[in-house]
């Protein structure tokens, strides 16, 4: 499991949305084709109808559904900085933290920047 599967169940995103998001990314950059994008989310689905993959609009409004959890996720930071419930500089360094890194983490290296992003966490929000 990487981090951001690691993470994902203490946010506002699905498991599916992830998924959806982060190949959403490499169709961004050219990496893949928005209908192969549309495959791979069909891959290890579990409801549906078995093993016909998901259509390129469901796929879509998946990514779509991740795309609003975030931008209502960074309202949220805002509301939190307006009400002086977090400081902009606990944000900061929060985000330098998370967006510094971008090679994997181990098993172990993951959970260690779990705990140290709840513990974080729990002394930036009052």
């Amino acid at each position: 499991m990487n981090l951001l599967e690691s993470l994902v169940d203490q946010s506002s995103i699905s498991r599916r949305q992830l998924e959806s998001l982060t190949s959403f990314v490499r169709v961004s950059t050219g990496e893949i084709k928005l209908k192969d994008a549309a495959l791979l989310a069909s891959q290890g689905r579990t409801r549906g109808r078995g093993e016909k993959p998901i259509t390129i609009g469901s796929y879509y409004r998946t990514v779509l559904q991740a795309r609003r959890n975030v931008s209502e996720s960074l309202v949220t930071v805002v509301i939190a900085l307006r009400l002086g419930v977090i400081r902009v500089e606990d944000v900061r360094r929060l985000f330098e933290l998370v967006g510094g890194e971008t090679r994997e983490l181990s098993d172990d290296e993951a959970e260690r920047f779990t705990q140290l992003l709840n513990a974080l966490l729990r002394r930036i929000v009052v």
